[in-house]
């Protein structure tokens, strides 16, 4: 099967790398982000840049496929009110940022009403994952998942991709991974000031290199703590302060469908962090930081 031209529209942190992944399997892939600048580097490397949304639709065939990476909530149905004019009947719209579920069952509802397919895609994996093969959890009409399905599978790793239903599936299953990340998240960084705070002089670098090879903790987020750990002067610079994240908002959504302590306790750990910095606040803010490149609040500032 011919490879589809694709249209993605955000070039962020993961949407940029998404893009690169593309290109190196040789996708024509045509780019749109409102900075002008983050065009470049896309360019650069092989996309076709557009000078806007009417004008990345444009360049796509009759059958049109938009990938979105924009933040979820306004600056997405932003995008939506003026990318949905431009489509036809039959095209099909991705989107792969952070959506709440029934925020995607309802674009999904009215993207029918004109004939468009409207996918929700939860993509987890940082940055490198981006680059180099993601982890992707599919919603939507099924018919329309197995039309685009080469994309999804030459995006992720091997076994990185799945179908799990009608529209809002992929963005609940990724809403509950974000819930699980947030809780292994708070249960290392409180695991590792508590041997901080142990009477033995223990050196925690010398942990992260032992739990990050064998153990039962072996993970990609014991990984990244393990690199914050090697690379001198960073966690030093990063205060306790945790800044707010994109889905904490969505995670209490999360909390008020289902009883989940690990969660709960994780959001109070964040919120307490800025009243109060905490090393735990530290080794949370230096794993987000390092999955995701999300920003960090220096040391004394």
């Amino acid at each position: 099967m011919e490879k589809l031209k694709i249209g993605f529209i955000g070039l962020g942190r993961m949407g940029a790398n998404m893009v690169y992944n593309l290109l190196d399997k040789k996708y024509e892939v045509v780019v749109y982000n409102r900075t002008k600048e983050k065009m470049d580097e896309p360019v650069k490397a092989g996309a076709v840049g557009a000078a806007s949304i009417s004008e990345l639709v444009k360049l796509l065939p009759e059958k049109k496929v938009v990938w979105l990476m924009v933040n979820a909530g306004e600056a997405l149905d932003a995008v939506l009110a003026e990318l949905t004019p431009l489509l036809k009947e039959g095209d099909i719209v991705v989107d792969g940022g952070n959506s709440y579920y029934k925020d995607s069952q309802k674009r999904y509802a009215d993207l029918k009403k004109l004939g468009i397919s409207y996918m929700d895609c939860g993509t987890s994996g940082g940055m490198g994952g981006a680059r180099h093969g993601a982890c992707l959890m599919i919603g939507g009409d099924k018919e329309n998942f197995e039309y685009i399905k080469k994309v999804f599978k030459d995006l992720a790793q091997e076994d990185a991709f799945a179908y799990l239903g009608n529209s809002g599936a992929g963005h609940y299953v990724k809403m509950v991974h974000n819930g699980i990340e947030y809780g292994m998240m708070s249960a290392l960084a409180e695991g590792f000031e508590a041997i901080k705070d142990s009477p033995l002089n223990i050196d925690l670098k010398e942990v992260s290199k032992v739990y990050s090879h064998g153990s039962i903790v072996e993970s990609k987020l014991m990984s990244w703590l393990a690199e914050a750990f090697n690379e001198e002067g960073y966690l030093e610079s990063i205060s306790g302060n945790v800044p707010k994240g994109e889905t904490e908002e969505e995670m209490k959504k999360l909390l008020s469908e289902h009883t989940m302590p690990s969660l709960e306790n994780a959001l109070k750990v964040r919120a307490d962090s800025r009243t109060t910095p905490t090393y735990t606040g530290k080794l949370i803010s230096a794993m987000r930081n390092k999955f995701g490149g999300h920003k960090v609040n220096k040391e004394g500032k």
